[in-house]
């Protein structure tokens, strides 16, 4: 058995249902690496190729169904994004998408059978099966948390969701990153059918042998779907939706997430599912470029893993007390003095750095998780030490300079500024 088999064991039955679990080698959960895509490839292949084969259900070995993405596969998309192409990114990015699409075009049904949490990457290949089957079981959650990275997500989950479950409900979950239970996504037309753990398997291969039409409903000839409330021929759709989500300007002004995962739905709304994807794709593209993306996937995703591992965001911590303590005395100082956004940023991040410089940060790029989420740095900035390396020296230091007439010992420039920089951060391995 290669490595990618691993990764997937399958059975067939006797009445020709192959039983897909995906069970990663030496993981507690399983996440779309780029051995689960070469794997899942490979499950495709023999189902079109194997006339034995009648129908696929696809479960989990594990206690949760699919959770997201890997994180080294996470860390070579943003690294990647600041080097390649738009092309280059396109065809590295939209594999995942691409996989989808063969699964969803299949002439034999493919039903997922959903025994744990769905989220991201998990819950779109179970959108693009043909059926879906889900324990039940309050636990379960299911969604696409990508907007909380300042993401979207990019294998046809911005097509697919909305056009299932409705527009409201659909946009609802894509621009919250909430996740619904299991009985929750009975209710909206996420699942299918729900059944007890014992009864999974069986209840999905029974949908699996009497599946009338292995056709999405967005494939279905003249396939349309409603928009209302919203009017989607209009300018004004995305105020709308802001509106009626409750979305604030500086929301949709510092997080371009929310506008791509508009425009990913509002603009592929009436296209076919595979110019759809594409589309849906080109937006993906851009969005990873962008820095307040790369700040997000590395504080919130890439070193939160890190930092919560070594414990270092537990309350009693040392970055939840007295790094915390110090950025949130400068940002009441800085507010105290009337200052914009601008200078509470700067005025924050200097009280960071000089946190620093007196040893109470070893790990500059894992305190900028416990200043995110201690909310005391906006994540689209990525944290105080992030935000300095991308301002530059010369840069804090004319803005530093301005700043000075409102508090000199505030806006002061740390000592060894420049020793900071030099050094450099990183995501944590």
């Amino acid at each position: 058995m290669s490595m990618n088999e691993s990764n997937i064991q399958t059975e067939i039955d006797a009445d020709g249902v192959l039983l897909a679990r995906i069970d990663m080698p030496g993981r507690s959960m399983n996440v779309f690496s780029r051995g689960l895509m070469d794997a899942l490839e490979q499950l495709i292949d023999r189902v079109e190729q194997d006339a034995a084969v009648k129908a696929v259900v696809l479960t989990s070995g594990k206690s949760a169904f699919l959770a997201g993405a890997d994180l080294d596969m996470i860390r070579m998309f943003t690294e990647r994004a600041r080097t390649d192409t738009s092309e280059q990114l396109h065809e590295l990015c939209g594999h995942l998408g691409r996989l989808f699409r063969r699964i969803e075009l299949s002439r034999k049904p493919y039903v997922a059978a959903i025994n744990g949490l769905a989220l991201g990457g998990g819950l779109e290949v179970c959108l693009a099966c043909h059926a879906r089957v889900v324990v039940d079981d309050p636990a379960i959650q299911l969604g696409l948390p990508e907007i909380k990275l300042g993401l979207l997500p990019g294998a046809g989950g911005t097509q697919r969701l909305p056009r299932l479950v409705g527009i409201s409900k659909g946009l609802s979950m894509l621009l919250s990153g909430d996740s619904v239970s299991a009985r929750d996504a009975s209710a909206i037309g996420l699942v299918d059918e729900l059944a007890s753990r014992e009864q999974l398997l069986e209840v999905a291969k029974r949908r699996a042998l009497s599946a009338s039409t292995m056709v999405a409903p967005w494939d279905q000839p003249g396939a349309s779907f409603d928009s209302a409330p919203f009017d989607f021929t209009r300018m004004a759709a995305f105020d709308a939706i802001a509106s009626a989500l409750n979305l604030s300007d500086y929301q949709l002004q510092r997080y371009p997430a929310y506008e791509a995962i508009m425009d990913c739905v509002v603009g592929g709304w009436n296209l076919p599912m595979t110019e759809a994807s594409d589309r849906e794709m080109d937006i993906f593209v851009e969005l990873i470029r962008d820095p307040v993306a790369g700040n997000m996937v590395r504080t919130l995703f890439l070193n939160r893993q890190k930092a919560t591992k070594l414990g270092l965001l537990a309350a009693d911590g040392p970055l939840a007390t007295t790094l915390l303590q110090r950025l949130g005395a400068a940002r009441d100082r800085a507010r105290a003095l009337g200052c914009d956004e601008d200078e509470i940023l700067l005025a924050t991040a200097f009280a960071g750095v000089r946190s620093w410089q007196e040893g109470e940060v070893a790990q500059p790029e894992l305190a900028d998780v416990a200043a995110v989420l201690g909310g005391l740095y906006p994540a689209f900035a990525g944290g105080p030490f992030t935000y300095v390396k991308q301002q530059g020296a010369d840069a804090l230091q004319t803005r530093a300079a301005v700043a000075a007439s409102k508090d000199a010992d505030l806006f002061a420039v740390p000592a060894q500024l420049q020793q900071l920089l030099a050094q450099g951060l990183q995501a944590a391995a």
